[in-house]
């Protein structure tokens, strides 16, 4: 018996991917930054570096994961992929809160809309 693919998780894929290009624009905007580059070579700038564009690896993997999942949404049957969901949902939301609090107001928009998605898409089947 096949299994019809998920839009929702498939539309969650793509927005996994465009935060994953937007992740990694939004780096190279910030550590150009003069007070960035003022700490340069230090233990914070080389952390907050590659931290950065983890995320960004993050976010791409995450990207497949989602679409993997939209080839064959019973895989969210299993607790390990449902717990895999859930954990990224809370990142997403908690990351959107972080932004706000901070005012960056557009990343906290996208970050949570993304949320929102992946939510609807996981959750909602």
């Amino acid at each position: 018996m096949s299994v019809a693919p998920s839009r929702s998780l498939q539309a969650s894929a793509l927005s996994f991917f465009l935060l994953s290009i937007g992740h990694t624009i939004s780096g190279r905007q910030w550590t150009a930054e003069k007070a960035f580059k003022a700490i340069a070579n230090s233990k914070p700038w080389a952390c907050g570096t590659v931290g950065w564009y983890q995320g960004s690896a993050f976010f791409l993997v995450t990207s497949l994961l989602h679409y993997q999942w939209s080839r064959d949404p019973t895989a969210l049957n299993d607790p390990v992929n449902k717990a895999i969901a859930g954990i990224v949902n809370i990142l997403l939301w908690a990351s959107s809160a972080w932004y706000a609090k901070n005012g960056i107001k557009d990343n906290a928009v996208v970050v949570g809309l993304s949320a929102a998605l992946q939510a609807y898409a996981v959750f909602m089947l």
